[in-house]
């Protein structure tokens, strides 16, 4: 039972298995002197097709010289059916307790993984020469100018579609002109930010830890490692550096976009010029309107890196532990956006901002 011969004991063994009065199937090896893989290959699918029939399988009179071969090929136990084990069903309080546990874990990791980036970034500051410029160039390209066109067109719309909401009310007072007022305000303080977050989530977060989880699939990361190089600094840095800078120069874009949107409904449906518009809009906005703004785009932008980043870092050596990691990534960042922009409303809300 060679690679020669494995061929036309195949095709007999497939007519064999296919005629339904077969009860059973027993395999005499007295007559084999010699096996190779491809023979054993052979002998394990019968083994598995005759238990996906149901048909019992034997494998007789095996030599004495290749029984080692056989034991070391998951042939040692002619006839012995496996059985998977059962799952039990958990019930609710356990996968509650587990699910807290996974919880408090990606809490602390999540901790340290901040104390780790904050570590590596004061070197950067006291010594430029380790602040990797053109890394960050690279990724502020990725994730900054290329993000644009679907920024604009998310904005835009938005700008738009407040626009005409605000209308529906607005029409019946006369109050055409606060159609600014409301869209400005709105994008500025809390939907631009918000927006090009969850934008960057979705572009940014997943792409940041595919690259990282396709690297520790690979064993580059432990390569770096073990070549000296600080991964949290070498890898983690630039992307961000990157966000930090492209999030707030997005956000301003966002704003623009948005009141371009407003501007265009309020020319085309409520008698209003572009320039009362315009007008209206830097009337009624302040520095601290638009600097709210952009610190909570900068923290977004940072939450956004950090949590792509952490996620490329957890995954396992394997392409479905990619996969999962990266939806974990986006789903995570926009949590993370959300929850951090509650936290900032009521600070700026108690601050009076």
């Amino acid at each position: 039972m060679t690679l020669k011969t494995v061929t036309d004991h195949w095709k007999t063994l497939q007519n064999l298995l296919a005629d339904p009065s077969v009860r059973a199937v027993r395999v005499d090896l007295s007559g084999v002197d010699a096996v190779d893989s491809a023979g054993l290959v052979l002998l394990k699918s019968l083994r598995d097709r005759c238990a996906a029939a149901a048909i019992p399988y034997e494998l007789t009179h095996v030599p004495e010289s290749l029984r080692p071969f056989f034991a070391f090929g998951g042939l040692d136990r002619p006839g012995e059916k496996k059985t998977l084990p059962q799952k039990t069903a958990a019930n609710p309080l356990e996968r509650l307790g587990r699910l807290t546990l996974e919880t408090l874990q990606d809490i602390r990791e999540l901790i340290q993984f901040v104390g780790s980036v904050t570590v590596a970034f004061l070197p950067c500051c006291l010594e430029p020469k380790r602040f990797r410029f053109k890394e960050v160039l690279y990724y502020v390209q990725r994730s900054g100018s290329e993000a644009m066109p679907i920024i604009f067109l998310v904005s835009f719309l938005m700008g738009l579609i407040m626009a005409f909401q605000a209308a529906v009310q607005l029409r019946q007072f006369g109050a055409n002109i606060f159609v600014a007022d409301l869209v400005s305000l709105a994008l500025t303080r809390e939907l631009g930010p918000l927006m090009t977050a969850i934008i960057l989530a979705g572009r940014s977060a997943a792409a940041f830890a595919a690259e990282i989880g396709t690297m520790k699939v690979n064993e580059e990361v432990d390569a770096l490692t073990v070549m000296g190089f600080n991964v949290t600094e070498f890898l983690i840095m630039p992307k961000v550096n990157a966000l930090a800078l492209s999030g707030p120069l997005l956000t301003l874009f966002a704003n623009a976009s948005g009141i371009f949107g407003g501007m265009v409904v309020g020319a085309l449906g409520l008698d209003l010029t572009p320039a009362s518009f315009l007008l209206e809009a830097a009337e009624i906005l302040s520095p601290a309107d638009v600097l709210s703004g952009l610190v909570k785009s900068l923290a977004f932008s940072i939450l956004v890196a950090l949590v792509g980043c952490l996620r490329g870092l957890q995954t396992e050596k394997s392409a479905d532990s990619v996969g999962r990691m990266t939806t974990s990534a986006v789903v995570t960042s926009i949590f993370c956006i959300i929850l951090a922009d509650a936290v900032f409303t009521v600070l700026f809300h108690v601050f009076d901002i």
